[in-house]
């Protein structure tokens, strides 16, 4: 019996909303669903970047928002990883992301990891995440490579 379909959102710090915001208004196509200010210098908003993912970012007044940090050292939650809609989507995303100047990988390479790709990206507080495109007709347990046969490729 499946107990979860997906996960409702994730919660993480920004330094300025407005500004992560539309980074995301611009490569994912987001909407925000809600945005409030509380007492205490406390922002944080829902936006909604899929029909079941949501963010929901707090800027928090006089709290310090670390930027790039190597992966392991990004403190209890080290990135997030977004499951592209299809392979034309995961296209469309990485050019969005390469264009705003967030790809984290030289180049714009792209991760081939046998029964997925994925592409690094950072946001505009540093934040180090993924997006990944599951191949259709690959199943997981079979399809997924060890890291060290992982191929850095070019899609272009």
């Amino acid at each position: 019996m499946v107990l979860v379909n997906d996960l409702h959102h994730m919660t993480f710090l920004t330094a300025d909303m407005d500004r992560l915001i539309a980074f995301y208004e611009r490569v994912f196509n987001a909407r925000v669903t809600f945005d409030r200010e509380e007492e205490g210098g406390l922002r944080h908003a829902f936006i909604e970047i899929g029909p079941h993912t949501v963010l929901h970012p707090f800027e928090v007044r006089g709290v310090e928002v670390p930027g790039r940090q190597p992966i392991f050292a990004r403190g209890r939650l080290d990135h997030f990883a977004l499951n592209a809609a299809s392979e034309e989507a995961f296209r469309e995303i990485r050019l969005r992301l390469l264009a705003e100047g967030a790809g984290a990988t030289d180049g714009g390479l792209v991760t081939d990891m046998g029964a997925m790709l994925s592409f690094s990206f950072h946001d505009p507080d540093g934040g180090w995440h993924e997006v990944m495109w599951v191949k259709p007709g690959v199943p997981f347990e079979e399809g997924f490579r060890h890291p060290g046969e992982w191929e850095m490729i070019e899609l272009d």
